[in-house]
């Protein structure tokens, strides 16, 4: 899939995760809400990782990622720090590599 196609999806899905995190901030959380902000906090703790370009999104414990990392070792560390968050069963990362498709 090329990334002019992705980038609409991604865009899309940015607003409506945002959406989601402020819902957080002002009322009560669903437990997918609540993970999907505690993933995007433990990435944010990650200088190196560029927080404000991933997304998270959680579904009955899944975790998706989205947004452009800079390199393979930061792909792999974004989705670690996914995986070894409590409550994650398992993490689908749908991120790319920075003018790379994966």
């Amino acid at each position: 899939m090329s990334f002019k196609r992705v980038l609409p999806l991604l865009m899309a899905l940015s607003v409506l995760t945002a959406c989601a995190a402020e819902s957080c901030k002002d009322s009560p959380c669903s437990p997918d809400e609540k993970l999907a902000e505690t993933v995007k906090v433990n990435i944010d703790k990650r200088p190196a990782l560029l927080g404000d370009q991933l997304r998270v999104q959680a579904e009955s414990g899944v975790v998706y990622l989205y947004g452009i990392v800079v390199s393979q070792l930061e792909l792999y560390e974004v989705e670690d720090v996914a995986k070894t968050t409590p409550g994650v069963i398992r993490v689908v990362n749908m991120c790319t590599i920075e003018n790379q498709t994966r």
